[in-house]
């Protein structure tokens, strides 16, 4: 494909704005690597000699190993916010996979359980960094009608972090001794490094740029992003930006926490945890990191229960595909939260049936279908929600907030997980099939709150998403004075604002 089209990539997205968004969204790769494999390593018989002097390890011992890299979360969610605004998007990008890095060694070096639980901590740290400012950053460059696909590679990454850490693991298997575990930790340093040096080739965010008052940065970003759109695309994008941001000047001087629990923003910052939360919630977090445990309990032994995780893997790649091909830009954010909580809720009750009356390998048809139903899961998780969450938390906080209110939600996403890591070993020994009843509740609740309280964002820009939710907001009719240049010191726009309470 020649010509200008060539330039055009998903419906007219620049070479420029998706290359920069597939080279960020190597921060899901890494979450979803990082997350990942510790899955398998839990389950290598040689991890638990060496960590647990030969004994299986106690539930409370595997779940602090596991909790701990949410703890590292916790504490990077909560900066996140300020590093963003303070240092840019594009450079809490590299902190966050310098400190990965560290992570990454640690954890492969380990000696005893609190070595890695150190190292879990440095890279849970990363990682909620991370998760914060990825998602942002991609919905910051993307042009409203793709948003959806371009903050949908960061779920195509993720799934990707998933599934290869499920076949290194797997991999690991037939190393001798103790590098089952310790390559495979080591293997999450390489994404790290490869993170770290695409950060240069990125461009700042635009709307970042608008804040730190940097107008002709900003205006030279949005072109190389979106030149193909037109000037006028560009004009009209930098103007609602630049003018959207001085109507909230006054509110940008107030302490940003403390402004998330007002009246005016408590609402979004509600649904912001209710959204992230269900990412835990909804039982994908208990299925990826327990799987080995949940395969046992059907009565797969060995390096079999190591195979069986690689292919579940695979399931939640070939959903995001689904994904972004046919759900994130074309069904509405509402419509697609509110099918997916109840398709899981469908899929976790026959889960939970097999579980009940095939508890073991003496009926081979009932455990293959209670595997078959686990992938089903990780496919329908990836269909629906994996990238449809990371958009609409990234979208519906105004600028001067979207840092802080999404560091908050990772925040509180990251004390589920430590909570939740903790409990299930134990929960899932003394319940068993019982367990899967507060996943099954907690997703058709949640679907009952994404019907009744969540606004459809789909197709608007950032800065018209205000609106939706009771801002004011300013629409442009823009009228374009003088022609944009490079070279010229005061860009000059003139715009009739309309202004919506």
């Amino acid at each position: 494909m020649g010509g200008p089209k060539a330039l055009r990539c998903h419906h007219g997205n620049t070479k420029q704005a998706l290359l920069a968004s597939i080279g960020i969204s190597m921060g899901g790769l890494l979450y979803g690597l990082d997350t990942g494999i510790i899955a398998t390593t839990i389950g290598q018989s040689t991890f638990k000699t060496y960590m647990y002097g030969g004994s299986q390890g106690s539930p409370a011992l595997v779940g602090g190993i596991v909790a701990s890299y949410y703890a590292g979360g916790c504490i990077g969610g909560l900066q996140s916010g300020w590093l963003m605004d303070k240092w840019s998007r594009r450079y809490t990008v590299l902190i966050g996979a310098v400190v990965s890095i560290l992570g990454a060694a640690l954890q492969a070096a380990a000696v005893n359980p609190g070595m890695m639980i150190a190292g879990r901590i440095f890279s849970g740290w990363s990682t909620g960094v991370l998760y914060s400012v990825t998602p942002i950053y991609l919905a910051e460059i993307s042009p409203p009608e793709n948003r959806g696909f371009l903050v949908g590679l960061k779920g195509l990454t993720n799934a990707g972090g998933f599934f290869v850490a499920n076949w290194i693991g797997y991999a690991g298997s037939f190393a001798s001794g103790n590098g089952q575990w310790r390559i495979p930790l080591a293997m999450q340093a390489p994404p790290a490094v490869g993170l770290g040096l695409l950060v240069f080739a990125m461009p700042f965010s635009p709307r970042w740029l608008v804040k730190q008052e940097r107008h002709e940065d900003a205006v030279k970003v949005l072109r190389r992003l979106h030149g193909a759109r037109g000037e006028d695309f560009v004009q009209h994008q930098y103007v609602e930006i630049r003018d959207q941001l001085a109507l909230e000047a006054d509110l940008r001087r107030q302490s940003s926490l403390k402004i998330l629990f007002t009246r005016q923003y408590a609402r979004r910052m509600l649904l912001a945890c209710l959204i992230v939360n269900m990412t835990k919630l909804s039982g994908s977090q208990v299925i990826q990191n327990y799987q080995s445990l949940m395969y046992a309990a059907l009565g797969f032994k060995g390096q079999t229960v190591l195979l069986i995780a690689g292919c579940y893997g695979t399931m939640g790649i070939l959903g995001q595909i689904f994904n972004l091909i046919w759900v994130s830009d074309t069904w509405s954010r509402r419509k697609t939260m509110c099918t997916g909580t109840a398709s899981i809720a469908a899929t976790l009750i026959v889960l939970l049936a097999l579980s009940k009356y095939y508890p073991d390998d003496r009926n081979l048809a009932g455990s293959s279908a209670g595997v078959a139903f686990i992938f089903i899961f990780s496919f329908l998780y990836a269909v629906f929600f994996n990238s449809t969450n990371w958009v609409l938390v990234s979208e519906i906080f105004p600028l001067h907030l979207r840092g802080t209110g999404v560091g908050f939600a990772i925040f509180t996403q990251a004390v589920t997980a430590i909570w939740l890591s903790q409990v299930s070993p134990t929960a899932f020994e003394a319940l068993e099939w019982k367990f899967y009843f507060i996943f099954i509740a907690t997703n058709v609740s949640a679907g009952l709150a994404y019907y009744f309280f969540l606004p459809e964002t789909n197709q608007l820009s950032l800065e018209q998403i205000a609106a939706v939710f009771g801002d004011a907001a300013v629409e442009g009719n823009l009228r374009q004075k003088d022609t944009i240049d490079d070279k010229t010191e005061a860009i000059e726009l003139e715009e009739e604002r309309k202004y919506e309470a």
